[in-house]
């Protein structure tokens, strides 16, 4: 599922908030570069997820595609299938 730049922005900035908001989580007052940089890595990192996720949906959908009896989109055998083929991508593509 892709999510758009004001979603990310929005789940960044509030992970650096609960971040700064940990006790175990020392920030210094006052320095505002340092929250930036987290919050810009934090933007990547969702960013890259969002990708991979997207990557991960296309080959799926693709190989759902490629079955000689094409199965409805929505329907519970569909779903099945779905989970399953994914699944095992996932797997493939981190070797688990």
């Amino acid at each position: 599922m892709r999510m758009s730049r004001e979603r990310i922005f929005y789940l960044a900035d509030r992970i650096v908030a609960e971040l700064q908001a940990t006790p175990e989580v020392v920030v210094r007052n006052g320095d505002e570069e340092i929250r930036k940089e987290v919050r810009n890595e934090v933007i990547r990192s969702l960013t890259d997820e969002t990708k991979l996720e997207e990557s991960i949906e296309q080959e799926v959908r693709r190989i759902l595609s490629s079955y000689a009896r094409p199965v409805p989109e929505g329907s519970r055998e569909w779903e099945v299938l779905y989970t399953k083929t994914r699944e095992e991508v996932f797997r493939k593509r981190f070797r688990l």
